[in-house]
């Protein structure tokens, strides 16, 4: 049985920043050859993304390597490496109050245009009147670069760039003329740094000059012999403080730190070890780097990858999956992909990408660090798309639906202390927005709490986030069965995120109990007259949604036993709400009307 983790380190730190916020064995998938299943036993085949050139996209062909808490997309460049990195707490902003006080007493009114066929005078009041204010959240940001230059580097043969699924490794291999030259870099859970080892098979063959930087707000000093540090101050020093370390261990050779960049020069090999914190929660992110590096830096390397090694198959070894191979397996992946696009079979493709999925969980969300966001804990820029948060209307519970179904429990972690820190801020949401008990979230929020309706009412109107994380909870212990979770952690979570829509659902015309003002996320419809809303009461959705967190809480309070007339509560409730229902093209019905759509 799984066994509930202590309120984890990032929380404890948060806390003190934001008032308020405060496992089974291995797995053998069944696989199939033709419409014959088997049971497939696991198997030593390679499990790699690799290519045969270094990155020139950051997006489609960049590598990812990440310990929860620390990413880096490393490009393998021969002459020129770039290593993109990034700390998850390195959000911007900070605590503040987007509560909007006036909201409230325009809900009655938006809800009248709504039942009245009135979508665009309903929107104009919706926008004008019960939004956040701020309605805009502050994004996560990228760590910065590490740069490294390799004289004569610049024409080699027989590359190679992989990232080894079966170990958490990226590997970069290639040749001047008889010397072999590899690199391996991973982040290391357990020593809570990233790790990069530099060889050549030419002894004293090795050099290689390594710089820091960052598109803002970044300073870079070097420390003799063998440190490069850099420190910055977001937000033009309103933000947060963060402090990058690079220690340079050289075999043979020598190690100069000259002005703002770091030098291994002659050396048979060479280890470069990263560490990274942010000073999130009061955090003396300096002292935590500088302990973390040199106590990894006393570690030979071997202790190092062994550990990594250790840690990540813990977790990475539970489920085998084996869709059988053609010879396509042996080709690089762009090949794979292309191939595939023209109509070619590869089902070994399709388990590599399953299992790279269970990668990059592994590798964005570990317990006691932040869950991952839109791009797991990738990110380049100051401003990433779409700020890089955390999307509650779908985004951020399909991170994690592979959590307890691919065998990485421990994994959804991080995800159950997010939703457990959003109750204080959505406490208020609810009774200063909606006049209503219990605690609400919309499609948006982020490290701060961040709760109100947010980017507009076409987006951000839609107070189902925190309602439809808690199906996440529940799933958790129906893998589990763990009824102290259930009972001391998830259920009262779940009731309170009930109790919002108790308040919160209204009569129709109909008599039918509905949700809204809300929207059907990013869509829109068309009314008899041709206007265009998005605005709407009861959307299919927030129906469905509502359904699945009423019957949750109800057959999570029978197995706790407790709540008895709560349950009884939600049950007439659920037995007044709308059905779901087929319209006249067929479609399910995404309005509680028949509406047509524009698209």
């Amino acid at each position: 049985m799984f066994v509930p983790l202590q309120k984890s380190v990032f929380w404890t730190r948060i806390a003190k920043t934001v008032p308020g916020l405060v496992l089974a064995g291995a797995i053998t998938l069944t696989g199939w050859r033709g419409l014959v299943a088997e049971v497939m036993s696991p198997v030593q085949r390679p499990i790699r993304i690799w290519f045969t050139r270094p990155a020139t996209n950051w997006e489609r062909e960049a590598l990812p390597i990440g310990n929860g808490r620390l990413g880096a997309m490393v490009f393998g460049g021969t002459a020129r490496e770039r290593i993109q990195l990034n700390e998850d707490t390195l959000w911007s902003g900070g605590p503040r109050d987007t509560q909007n006080p006036d909201a409230l007493q325009y809900l009655p009114e938006v809800r009248r245009l709504l039942f009245e066929g009135k979508p665009v005078e309903a929107a104009k009041l919706a926008e004008e009147h019960l939004m956040g204010r701020p309605m805009r959240i502050r994004p996560y940001q990228s760590l910065g670069d590490l740069r490294l230059d390799l004289p004569g580097h610049e024409n080699v043969e027989d590359y190679t760039r992989e990232l080894d699924l079966r170990t958490g490794v990226v590997r970069v291999n290639y040749r001047i003329g008889d010397v072999r030259y590899t690199r391996e870099l991973f982040a290391s859970h357990p020593d809570q740094v990233i790790v990069m080892r530099f060889g050549c098979s030419k002894p004293g063959g090795l050099t290689l000059f390594a710089t820091l930087d960052r598109e803002q707000e970044f300073q870079t000093t070097a420390t003799p012999p063998d440190r490069l540090v850099m420190r910055g101050h977001i937000d033009k020093g309103s933000g947060l403080d963060y402090y990058v370390m690079v220690r340079a261990v050289a075999e043979g050779g020598q190690v100069f730190a000259p002005v703002r960049r770091l030098e291994v020069r002659g050396a048979n090999s060479a280890t470069l070890i990263l560490g990274a914190a942010t000073g999130l929660g009061g955090l003396d992110a300096p002292a935590t780097v500088e302990e973390q590096v040199a106590a990894t830096a006393r570690k030979p390397y071997g202790a190092l990858l062994s550990a990594h090694v250790a840690d990540y198959r813990s977790l990475f070894d539970r489920v085998s999956l084996d869709l059988g191979a053609t010879d396509l397996a042996n080709r690089p992946t762009d090949e794979r992909l292309a191939a595939v696009k023209q109509g070619a079979f590869d089902p070994d493709l399709i388990a590599t990408y399953f299992q790279f999925g269970r990668y990059l969980l592994i590798s964005s969300s570990r317990p006691g660090d932040l869950p991952a966001n839109l791009q797991g804990i990738w990110a380049q820029g100051m401003n990433p798309p779409w700020n890089s948060d955390y999307h509650l209307n779908i985004n951020l519970q399909m991170n994690y639906w592979p959590a307890e179904v691919a065998n990485l429990s421990e994994c959804a972690q991080p995800l159950f202390e997010l939703i457990e820190s959003l109750r204080e801020s959505g406490r208020k949401t609810a009774k200063v927005h909606y006049g209503a008990r219990g605690f609400v979230a919309h499609h948006i929020t982020d490290i701060w709490g961040f709760t109100t309706p947010g980017d507009g009412a076409r987006w951000g109107l839609w107070p189902m986030g925190a309602a439809w994380l808690c199906q996440h909870l529940y799933e958790h212990y129906e893998f589990t069965k763990d009824k102290a979770f259930l009972a001391k952690r998830a259920y009262p979570i779940m009731k309170e995120a009930a109790e919002f829509f108790l308040d919160y659902m209204v009569e129709d015309p109909k008599g039918r109990l509905v949700t809204g003002p809300s929207i059907s996320p990013e869509n829109t419809y068309r009314l008899p007259d041709g206007t265009v809303g998005y605005l709407c009461m009861g959307p299919s959705m927030d129906t469905q949604i509502v359904r699945d967190l009423f019957h949750n809480c109800i057959a999570a309070a029978n197995a706790i036993d407790v709540d008895k007339e709560f349950r009884a509560t939600l049950q007439r409730k659920l037995e007044r709400m709308p059905p779901i229902q087929i319209g006249k093209h067929g479609q399910i019905m995404e309005w509680t009307e028949d509406y047509d759509e524009p698209e």
